[in-house]
């Protein structure tokens, strides 16, 4: 083979390895931040407000997604903020803030769309 051919087949091996390596690593947490946001679109149909969308809001995962945060602007523009916490079963419990015990965790994963 010669070099035009070789080269014709290497960049584009280079470029989908580079699109790979280069992808958000949230797809990890993809399910539950969708299970969150489902969920707080049901506390917000509850109180008569707008559906939330993912591209309108910043997520934050804690403990290998035990704690998923969600902040977002509301109707009026004042910022808002929930934590739900993973109970045994995959349900989420949701909190005005995080909860006590869970304060001094680290984040491991952050998506920031807003």
């Amino acid at each position: 083979m010669n070099k035009k051919k070789k080269l014709l087949i290497i960049i584009p091996i280079i470029f989908i390895l580079l699109f790979l390596a280069l992808r958000p690593l949230g797809s990890q947490y993809d399910s539950e931040i969708e299970q969150v946001i489902d969920l707080e679109n049901q506390h917000l149909s509850d109180q008569g407000e707008v559906e939330l969308k993912r591209k309108n809001a910043n997520f934050y995962v804690y403990a290998d997604g035990g704690y998923v945060q969600i902040r977002y602007d509301d109707a009026n523009g004042e910022e808002r903020q929930a934590v739900y916490e993973e109970l045994d079963g995959g349900t989420y419990e949701r909190h005005d803030e995080m909860p006590e015990g869970a304060r001094n965790l680290t984040r491991e994963y952050e998506e920031e769309n807003r």
